[in-house]
């Protein structure tokens, strides 16, 4: 009796737990397109669904908190051309370095790995056609 209230309790708490805000209807479908900007760099953070069992990763740029990622999930930024530091919010976390251009396009791929005790992860650049294929299957999440 006591394990089934528990897991009562336990099940309604996993069901208030906060979600991230919703992208405006149309965000997908314009992100598809990969247009670029012509005074901004755009940047794609790509995260795959071979981490299921870790869900909110976030993300920051230059120390400011741009999102979470969660399994098959991706964000598009715009941000101003120039050096920037992206970081992943793991243990420990994964920092990567990105020098922008105006007009660039920037495919920044999020590998979550598990581990025993915490999970790690690794930020890289990826081609056009690595983004493009990951992204086929991928829901965009709403960068702040």
């Amino acid at each position: 009796m006591r394990l089934c209230n528990l897991l009562a309790a336990a099940a309604l708490l996993a069901g208030c737990a906060t979600h991230p805000p919703s992208p405006a209807p149309d965000a997908d479908a314009q992100a598809r397109l990969f247009r670029p900007v012509a005074d901004k760099a755009v940047v794609y953070i790509l995260r795959d669904s071979g981490d299921l069992f870790i869900r909110d990763v976030r993300v920051a740029v230059d120390g400011k908190t741009v999102g979470e990622t969660q399994p098959n999930t991706y964000m598009r930024l715009e941000i101003d051309p120039g050096k920037h530091v992206i970081v992943s919010y793991t243990d420990p976390p994964a920092i990567l370095e990105l020098n922008t251009l105006p007009g660039g396009m920037y495919y920044v791929w999020q590998d979550i790995t598990p581990e025993r005790i915490r999970e790690h992860s690794a930020l890289r650049l990826v081609d056009n056609t690595t983004a493009r294929a990951t992204l086929g299957s991928a829901t965009i999440v709403q960068a702040k």
